[in-house]
C-alpha cells in the first residue's frame, strides 16, 4: 500500500517521494500538508528534491513496471461499465475479482416499478427485491461507521443507569445521528481488564456534539477506564419491516 509516512495519506495524486541523505532508500510523502511541514525540517531528508509518483498520467517505472507489448496484447480489456459493476461488488465483498462479476445473479437488475399493477402479487414480487436491497444497503453503511480510539467520560443517570459520554467525529457520510440511536460501546481489555461491550441507546446530543449513550447493563462497566474505546452502530430493521408488514 503506497501511503504518506507521516500521516497516512493514500492519495497517490499527492504522493511523492524524496531521497533520504547517505541511504539508498526513498520516503514517500505527500504534498499537503506534510511537504511543507516544519517538524519533518530537522530529519535527514532531501526536502527540495521532492518528485510526484504520477509523471504523464503514469506511475513511474521504477515503481510500477511498464507491461512489453506482448503483455499487453494479452492483457483482459476491461471497459468502464466492468469497472463500475466491480466496484460495487467491492463493497460487499473486497477480494472479489472481475472474474466473480461472471457468475450468476451478480447483473440481476431488479424489476423497475410500475404505474399500475395487475394484483398485490405483482405489486409484492416488484417493492420485495426492492426493499430488501435498501435495507441490505442502509445495513452494510452503518455498520462500517466504526469509531475507535474514543475518550469517554462517565456518569450515572437518575434511573441508575450508566451513561458514557464521548465524542463522535462527523465525517462526510449519510449517517446522521439522532436520539434514539443504538450504539455498541466496546473496550478491547489490557492487563487488568477483561474485554468488555455493551449497547446502549443515545438519549440527547449535547451542545458540544458530545453524545450521551444510556447503557443497558450495568454489569463490568469499566468505569475507571477513559481512553482506548469503540463505537459501532447498531442497525435496526424497524422501518424496513414496516414496510414489508403494511404491503398488500
Amino acid at each position: 500500500v503506497l501511503e504518506c509516512y507521516n500521516c497516512g495519506c493514500r492519495n497517490v495524486f499527492l504522493l511523492g517521494f524524496i531521497p533520504a541523505k547517505g541511504e539508498s532508500v526513498v520516503v514517500l510523502l505527500c504534498r499537503e500538508p506534510c511537504l511543507n511541514s516544519s517538524g519533518l525540517k530537522d530529519m535527514n531528508w532531501e526536502l527540495s528534491l521532492w518528485q510526484p509518483l504520477i509523471d504523464d498520467r503514469c506511475f513511474l517505472p521504477w515503481l510500477i513496471k511498464i507491461p512489453s507489448e506482448q503483455e499487453q496484447l494479452r492483457a483482459r480489456q476491461v471497459s468502464a461499465q466492468h469497472i463500475l459493476k466491480l466496484e460495487e461488488v467491492w463493497k460487499q465483498n473486497p477480494e472479489a475479482t472481475l472474474e466473480d462479476l461472471e457468475k450468476p445473479g451478480v447483473d440481476d437488475e431488479p424489476q423497475p416499478v410500475l404505474l399500475r399493477y395487475e394484483d398485490a402479487y405483482q405489486y409484492q414480487n416488484v417493492f420485495g427485491p426492492l426493499v430488501k436491497l435498501e435495507a441490505d444497503y442502509d445495513k452494510r453503511v452503518k455498520e462500517s461507521q466504526t469509531c475507535n480510539s474514543v475518550a469517554v467520560r462517565w456518569d450515572m443517570g437518575l434511573n441508575k443507569k450508566r451513561i458514557a459520554y464521548f465524542l463522535f467525529p462527523k465525517e462526510d457520510n449519510e449517517i446522521r445521528l439522532v436520539a434514539g440511536d443504538e450504539l455498541r460501546l466496546r473496550y478491547p481489555g489490557d492487563a487488568s481488564h477483561m474485554p468488555w461491550d455493551c449497547i446502549g441507546s443515545v438519549i440527547r446530543i449535547m451542545p458540544n456534539e458530545e453524545v450521551a449513550l444510556e447503557l443497558r447493563s450495568n454489569h463490568n462497566v469499566p468505569i475507571d477506564m477513559t481512553h482506548g474505546f469503540t463505537v459501532e452502530f447498531v442497525w435496526k430493521s424497524t422501518s424496513f419491516d414496516r414496510y414489508v408488514v403494511s404491503r398488500p
